[in-house]
């Protein structure tokens, strides 16, 4: 069962991705064992730069310039968990 935070960070990373990333998500695909990348979303490097630094400005996290690719690599439920895992404020 999610937290308030994961879930709040759930809801903002999907809002991210459909309303500013212009990515449509049918909502019978979207599970938090969707990864992010080309195997899943597809979102693309510029999209996960943009991704991460929304979530860095949003909840006071920092993802550093080399951690893009693994961010590509993570499901929707990991990348929820490591932003928690990073501190992240609501």
């Amino acid at each position: 069962m999610q937290t308030t935070l994961e879930s709040e960070i759930r809801d903002f990373v999907l809002t991210t991705i459909v309303e500013d990333l212009g990515q449509p998500l049918p909502e019978e695909t979207v599970s938090d064992q969707i990864t992010l990348g080309a195997t899943g979303l597809d979102l693309d490097s510029l999209s996960l730069i943009e991704l991460t630094m929304r979530l860095e400005r949003r909840f006071s996290v920092q993802y550093p310039d080399d951690s893009i690719e693994p961010v590509g690599a993570m499901t929707l439920g990991e990348l929820v968990a490591d932003t928690v895992a990073r501190g992240a404020r609501a």
